[in-house]
């Protein structure tokens, strides 16, 4: 039997075969400044966060995997140069995103009961955040 599609993660309308096992949807990096000074002084310029400063990562594990047309769907999109795309998940995130890395890994091949043969994947991914239409279900209004 193929493996059944449950995922709550989408991108440019491929739904993920199962939710991710590791899933960082608001990794941001946070522009700052630290400046020691003269007495054990410290001045902390903090210039907060932007949208473009987020990574979505994403893995699998060796459990959460990816049935084959998935991996075909996904590296197809991954391949093709200077594409943004939706990527949507089940927390209300909506962002345009472009695919830094995907790095999909053959698991187990197998048949199923109507004896065709398949593979189901492993995988890791970094999507660098370009756009954000909502958070966490609420629509974005920040830089």
């Amino acid at each position: 039997m193929p493996l059944a599609t449950v995922g709550g993660v989408f991108l440019d309308g491929v739904q993920f075969t199962t939710d991710p096992l590791t899933y960082e949807p608001m990794n941001w990096e946070k522009r700052y400044s630290v400046t020691p000074a003269i007495g054990g002084k410290v001045t902390i310029q903090d210039f907060g966060t932007f949208m473009k400063d987020n990574t979505v990562r994403l893995g699998s594990g060796q459990t959460n995997v990816l049935n084959e047309s998935t991996v075909i769907a996904l590296h197809t999109r991954f391949r093709t140069r200077g594409m943004l795309y939706t990527f949507t998940d089940w927390l209300g995130n909506s962002f345009g995103v472009f695919i830094k890395m995907f790095v999909p890994i053959p698991v187990k091949k197998g048949r199923d009961p109507a004896g065709v043969v398949s593979t189901v994947y492993s995988y890791s991914m970094e999507l660098h955040v370009l756009q954000i239409t909502s958070l966490l279900g609420v629509a974005y209004t920040g830089s």
